[in-house]
């Protein structure tokens, strides 16, 4: 009789143990952050290069990479956004839904670099009204667009902006990702 409780005490030591160790990557697993979630990255990743622009020179829309953010409620808001702008010559950028907590109407323009010339000609395909604004932390790679439920469609615009101050731009590196869109 003995061997066989000594059978049945590991045979049940083995199960414990199995059950304790699901439980902790269940556990895990729950609480582990979303892909793709609100947070940004916590190192941007190397998605452009910079350029040196001169005053007088012109910076294109495919120079450009953008990153759109739906900050209202309206479904596919940000997706259907980025599309045009892809359309309009721009390089695609990461597409989502903006930070919690950001409330915006119609459409806001964000970048990290004061007379950032390539974030004004983003700024101009919403209308001449749609000021930059610079904020320290970036969202996603290029220029930021966090668009809110009052925007229908894009402004008409010119697909070039003459710069007025020397500056760079974070012109996309060719990928196979970028190449296709």
């Amino acid at each position: 009789m003995r061997p066989r409780h000594l059978m049945t005490a590991v045979t049940m030591l083995v199960l414990v143990g199995i059950l304790v160790l699901g439980v902790i990557l269940g556990v895990n697993s729950l609480f582990a952050p979303l892909p793709g979630s609100d947070e940004p990255a916590a190192e941007p990743s190397a998605s452009c290069s910079t350029k040196a622009v001169k005053k007088g020179q012109k910076i294109r829309t495919r120079q450009v990479q953008v990153s759109v953010f739906n900050g209202g409620t309206r479904a596919g808001l940000a997706d259907e956004t980025m599309d045009r702008l892809a359309r309009r010559g721009f390089k695609r950028g990461d597409v989502g839904n903006a930070p919690s907590g950001t409330s915006v109407r119609r459409v806001r323009v964000y970048t990290t670099d004061r007379n950032d010339a390539a974030a004004m000609l983003v700024a101009r395909q919403f209308g001449k009204k749609v000021k930059v604004q610079v904020r320290e932390d970036d969202l996603g790679p290029g220029i930021d667009v966090v668009v809110g439920n009052d925007l229908h469609k894009l402004a008409k615009a010119k697909p070039a902006i003459v710069v007025k101050r020397s500056s760079s731009v974070c012109v996309p590196i060719p990928s196979s990702s970028t190449q296709a869109g």
